[in-house]
């Protein structure tokens, strides 16, 4: 999952230290402030330690502590002087606030520089997560913090911890959509897997976590395709059918002109392979939009599908005749090339679009062999080809 992250648009000011407003200072305190002016910021941090280990109840002191260790790069240590001021009395947190949003901003931004040059240099991906790691230090209640931090763990194939920041995000911000919907599709990952360990029971748990996610994208965006389709099956792989039913058939009830909520019922009846009954309502939702890419995708895969079940069935008849006519020539039932003709022309539409799509190519593929279209099938299966290499 390659993404180009934008930086953050909130502008990071520069990191503001008042000299005003402070009492009459011990002489370590003074040698501080003139260490500071000279940009001598180790003899100005030590002079302040000096104070502090007299006065720990010096909030001037532990306010240029700050201040100083912010230009000694050590930001956990500045932040950890802030919190010990602000302990202490109100009298810098104006300054203090704007400055730990000044410095998340800037970590932020330098993180996402950073992520977007990781596919070049894999190290910068943990230099990011450095970045993050101070972003949120600042700012802890800022999810799209743990969120960028996870893209990076991600991008280094760390899973586990993946979804530990996306949980994390999610906490900050329960309706946090983006991070909702990557943590679902984490969950449905591990939740195949554990089927394919015969852990049923904890597949079915991941199941039911990502719907749950994927309910609350649906619910804040119902008219986004993407998490109608994928909330219908996660709900079948939950084992609750019902509930895609219901979510797709009822929403057409209520608006039968709705593009999305036609082309949702039509996937839901393509994955019961009601073939006959899917076809008719993604036409319903290609005639409302003529230019509904997933619905043409989709009615031509739906078209695909039944030409396969036709074909299955007819071979499975053939052979029985042949058998009962001891071996004798028997009519074939060609029906099937119907669904396979109707389908091309949704699925050339949709490879214009999906120049990338492997799958997409195959099954044009084996449509073309099907028709007997043998110089089409040859180009679809070697752009199948071409494209299943770049992947690997």
């Amino acid at each position: 999952m390659k993404r180009y992250l934008p930086l953050v648009l909130i502008l990071a000011s520069l990191v503001y230290v008042s000299m005003t407003g402070f009492q009459c200072g011990s002489a370590e305190t003074t040698s501080a402030k003139l260490y500071m002016q000279q940009k001598q910021w180790e003899k100005a941090q030590e002079s302040l330690l000096k104070e502090i280990a007299k006065n720990e109840k010096n909030e001037d002191a532990w306010y240029l502590l700050g201040a100083v260790r912010y230009e000694l790069r050590d930001y956990r240590g500045m932040n950890d002087a802030y919190t010990r001021a602000l302990a202490l009395g109100t009298q810098h947190k104006k300054e203090i606030d704007n400055n730990r949003i000044a410095i998340w901003a800037q970590k932020y931004n330098e993180g996402v520089g950073l992520y977007n040059k990781g596919k070049d240099d894999p190290s910068a991906y943990d230099k990011a997560i450095e970045a993050y790691d101070i972003a949120i230090l600042m700012a802890p209640d800022s999810s799209g913090a743990y969120y960028v931090k996870a893209l990076a763990h991600y991008a280094k194939k760390d899973f586990q911890k993946t979804k530990q920041e996306l949980e994390s995000a999610m906490k900050k911000k329960p309706d946090f959509v983006e991070a909702g919907v990557f943590l679902g599709q984490l969950y449905f990952s591990d939740a195949a897997a554990k089927l394919e360990q015969k852990d049923e029971a904890g597949a079915k748990a991941d199941f039911q976590r990502a719907v749950a996610l994927y309910e609350m994208a649906y619910q804040k965006d119902p008219g986004n395709s993407d998490n109608i389709t994928r909330l219908i099956e996660a709900y079948e792989r939950a084992g609750q059918s019902d509930k895609a039913l219901s979510l797709t058939r009822d929403a057409v009830a209520k608006d039968p002109n709705n593009k999305v909520y036609r082309y949702a019922y039509g996937v839901f009846l393509l994955k019961q392979e009601k073939f006959g009954e899917c076809t008719e309502q993604f036409k319903k939702a290609i005639e409302i939009d003529p230019g509904y890419g997933d619905a043409s995708y989709n009615l031509g895969v739906a078209y695909l599908n039944w030409g396969v079940a036709l074909k299955a069935e007819s071979d499975k008849k053939a052979e029985a005749e042949r058998k009962a006519n001891k071996g004798k020539d028997v009519k074939e039932d060609l029906t099937y090339k119907e669904k396979f003709k109707a389908s091309v022309p949704y699925l050339e539409k949709a490879a214009e679009e999906r120049t990338e799509d492997s799958a997409l190519w195959q099954s044009l593929g084996k449509v073309y062999m099907n028709l007997n279209m043998k110089d089409k099938a040859e180009a679809a299966f070697k752009k199948f080809d071409e494209l299943s290499k770049a992947v690997k």
